[in-house]
């Protein structure tokens, strides 16, 4: 039976005679582990590099498609400011031509329908006019607040 007195008398003669043991493979040991780690790292910046190249590459591929598409979205935006007011005249003219008036009744009934007619048309064009207004005023409103935020950097 051993005593814990004899396992620390065990424990202390192992340890004095596997210490020249340690002593002399220890170095070797330790320059196998730095010649392992130095070519994990170096497979490992390889590899980070190539990544780094393959991201720099998409980043490229994204910025030029980003562009691409802004100066698309720039054009759309300008066909579609220019097309507004021309749709908008486009109407009026179809408007006047849409519903002409009846030739049935007498000449004073006549005259009384022409002048109710003109009247209704007259209308109808200052609430399309006043509509344009408010429809160009919101597009100026919604410019004003995209810059706004990319100004300020907020995206809500």
């Amino acid at each position: 039976m051993t005593t814990p007195r004899s396992k620390n008398a065990l424990r202390l003669i192992a340890r004095w005679t596997g210490s020249p043991v340690w002593n002399r493979i220890r170095p070797r040991v330790e320059t196998i582990a730095a010649d392992r780690s130095a070519q994990v790292a170096r497979q490992l910046r390889a590899e980070l590099a190539d990544l780094r190249a393959e991201l720099q590459s998409n980043v490229t591929d994204l910025r030029s498609a980003v562009a691409a598409t802004d100066e698309r979205i720039s054009q759309v935006e300008w066909t579609q400011e220019r097309l507004g007011p021309q749709v908008a005249a486009v109407d009026e003219r179809l408007a006047v031509l849409e519903r002409p008036v009846p030739a049935a009744g007498s000449p004073s009934e006549q005259a009384e329908a022409r002048s109710l007619v003109e009247e209704v048309r007259s209308e109808h064009a200052k609430v399309r006019a006043r509509l344009t207004a408010v429809a160009s005023y919101e597009h100026r409103i919604a410019q004003l607040e995209q810059t706004l935020t990319t100004l300020t950097g907020n995206a809500n």
